[in-house]
């Protein structure tokens, strides 16, 4: 079982991992690995950050499990064999500090190592031969490089599966032969939607399929009896996606999830010999049957005339005819990242808001991940596009008719809550409120923290600075920056242990809103992580939100 804690150390917070050996019963249970590191004596001196990270669980041998860490640090992690019984461990592959990732081929054997050099953010890939204990720069492999993408070997230990554009958009999964020195075949490649991972047979010995991300997570069968099982499971589940977790290796059980946009997941156990399923959870179970929106595939065109995709999220009431879908209150919710998207899979937010009577939209403006190199590339090198996307997505609702043009929300998280809080500046006249849950506030602080940890330069460089033209250009696009120009009315929630946004990003906008003319709404979690984990602040923040949205938007003629 593998856990986590949000720490602060010297200033910074971060996430700190544990893994633990637990009983059937979940009632005893024993740490794997120290979190502290010995200096040569019986005395604890060191802190090690990742203490949780599994490389292979060597499904043929039950007792012991490969794990990577750092031996005296966190920064050059090896890889060693842990005996889940005892404890002990033996060391596999040093530890460099130009690799942060390890690959074991199926026959649980260390073959690749792949990281990047924390001053000049060079890559580096050393490959091991199947044969032998040479290990190779990734420089002897025509067609490799340091940061290419792997997803793991074939049955063949000579080959490894890459991910690779191949002069397509998107992105797809390839077969390179380490012999060879070459790509010799394509697995999968999609022409609209890049590839997202491998699929295992149920004993981990060979690839059967892959995975891509269209309007949910969809699957590519190689295998016939891979397929006729996906098919055995989604029989007995009709109008539900369908997601296996694990496996027996023998392949008579399976741990499945399945869920649907309108329904939260079910948790379920599947025996293939019977056809049987057995409940075992369910994701929010306090809902329980009651009717959630229907969510619809929508497109609409930016003001360039570029195809934004999107999920629209109906109250109840307008899916069951009692209410026209026209003229209502909306809520634009953009998704946090930048870099990931929405997709048509149950989202509890949505579905609380649409609840209350709003409907509510969601787009993957240009910056969002899956739809190739094109789409993703467009926002990374402007964030303006991707504000701008947002609007025109609030402007089309206006213009189709669907929403009031007088109540509307913009509400968003993490990234999301930097675009609801930059709507409101760019956009007064188009938004009746903001609301922004654990957003990003200020650029420059936001680059200045994420500086504080390994590799942060280049995290800010790739993540936010190539969005921008210069140190002018950030300072117009930090909502902190311009806070005084704000007039409709603002919410903030933000918990003081986030380590993904600061919550001095919060502090920050908090004093800068004193400034404004906008009614201000303010909530602060104590002990709170960027995801509100903890049941009782999440339910505060919601019951907070609906308050404001109801103030700002009004009641709904589509509200229970």
């Amino acid at each position: 079982m593998s856990t986590s804690q949000i720490e602060k150390r010297d200033g910074v917070v971060f996430s700190r991992g544990f893994l633990y050996v637990i009983d059937r019963d979940v009632e005893n249970s024993k740490l794997v690995l120290e979190p502290q590191f010995k200096n040569g004596t019986d005395h604890y001196s060191g802190y090690r950050q990742f203490n949780n990270r599994v490389v292979d669980f060597l499904p043929d041998d039950p007792d012991h499990i490969l794990m990577t860490y750092g031996l005296f640090d966190s920064l050059t992690p090896g890889v060693y064999k842990v005996n889940l019984k005892t404890l002990k461990t033996k060391s596999l592959k040093r530890g460099s500090n130009v690799i942060q990732s390890w690959y074991t081929d199926r026959r649980g054997e260390v073959r690749i190592g792949q990281g990047r050099k924390e001053i000049s953010g060079e890559w580096h890939m050393s490959i091991r031969d199947a044969a032998g204990k040479k290990w190779n720069k990734v420089s002897n492999y025509p067609g490799l490089e340091g940061n290419t993408d792997v997803y793991g070997f074939t049955s063949d230990p000579n080959e490894i599966i890459i991910g690779a554009n191949n002069n397509q958009d998107t992105t797809g999964l390839y077969v390179y032969n380490l012999l060879k020195n070459k790509q010799t075949r394509k697995l999968f490649h999609h022409e609209k939607y890049d590839a997202r991972g491998i699929i295992s047979s149920p004993d981990g010995k060979k690839v059967i399929g892959a995975t891509y991300l269209a309007d949910s997570i969809k699957r590519d069968f190689f295998d016939p009896e891979g397929l006729q099982r996906q098919k055995q499971i989604e029989a007995s589940l009709p109008g539900f996606q369908v997601s296996i977790i694990e496996q027996t290796p023998n392949g008579r059980y399976a741990i499945f999830k399945a869920y649907a946009a309108t329904i939260p997941p079910f948790l379920f156990k599947f025996d293939f010999q019977t056809n049987q399923k057995t409940l075992i959870a369910r994701d929010f179970p306090e809902i329980g049957n009651t009717k959630q929106g229907d969510v619809t595939k929508v497109i609409y065109n930016a003001r360039d005339g570029f195809e934004i995709p999107g999920y629209m999220t109906t109250p109840p009431k307008v899916g069951t005819g009692e209410v026209n879908f026209s003229n209502l209150p909306f809520i634009i919710m953009p998704h946090g990242g930048p870099y990931a998207r929405d997709t048509a899979s149950f989202d509890y937010l949505a579905q609380f808001m649409a609840s209350r009577g709003y409907a509510v939209l969601q787009m993957n403006f240009r910056g969002s991940e899956g739809y190739g190199s094109a789409h993703e590339e467009a926002g990374r090198k402007n964030w303006e596009i991707m504000q701008q996307d947002v609007e025109d997505g609030t402007r089309w609702l206006i213009e189709q008719g669907y929403a009031d043009p007088n109540r509307i929300c913009i509400v968003g998280w993490s990234y999301g809550g930097y675009a609801a809080l930059m709507g409101a500046i760019t956009d007064p006249d188009l938004y009746t409120c903001s609301a922004s849950i654990a957003g990003v506030t200020d650029l420059k602080d936001m680059i200045n923290d994420l500086k504080k940890y390994k590799f942060g330069k280049h995290t800010a460089k790739n993540f936010i600075l190539k969005g921008f033209e210069d140190k002018h250009d950030i300072k117009e696009n930090s909502p902190v920056k311009r806070a005084r120009e704000l007039t409709i009315p603002i919410f903030m929630a933000h918990g003081t242990k986030d380590s993904n946004v600061y919550f001095d990003q919060y502090t920050r906008m908090k004093k800068a809103l004193k400034k404004s003319k906008s009614k201000t709404t303010f909530m602060k979690f104590k002990d709170e992580d960027h995801y509100f984990v903890n049941f009782e602040n999440r339910t505060k923040l919601l019951k907070g939100l609906d308050k404001f949205l109801h103030e700002n938007l009004g009641g709904s003629a589509a509200a229970p």
